[in-house]
């Protein structure tokens, strides 16, 4: 994760527009642009953290959530319960001819 995306949470999660920020931390707001899409030094980072009265090891421990993950979840989301069976099903087949294959392969 760049220090720009870490910026970017940050102000996602305080709130903070980066016009805001800009004005907290008495720099231009196209300097905060530039931050965010770019990796500045940790110190940069440090100090919007700072500015936004976010705690900086919190942010960069909390996960992000997977592209893919969310879009598994909103297929099946949008599936019925039968299909939802179904589909558990399947998997449990494709277990267990798995499992019956390296069984036969040894």
């Amino acid at each position: 994760m760049t220090g720009g995306a870490v910026i970017d949470k940050i102000l996602r999660h305080s709130g903070v527009s980066a016009h805001e920020l800009a004005i907290r931390l008495g720099v231009a707001e196209g300097q905060v642009a530039a931050w965010i899409h770019g990796d500045p030094p940790l110190s940069v980072v440090d100090s919007v953290a700072r500015a936004c009265s976010a705690d900086l090891a919190r942010v960069l421990a909390e996960p992000e959530p997977d592209p893919h993950d969310i879009g598994l979840l909103e297929t099946t989301l949008a599936m019925t319960v039968d299909q939802r069976l179904e589909r558990l099903k399947a998997y449990v087949r494709f277990v267990q001819a798995g499992r019956a294959a390296l069984r036969n392969a040894q």
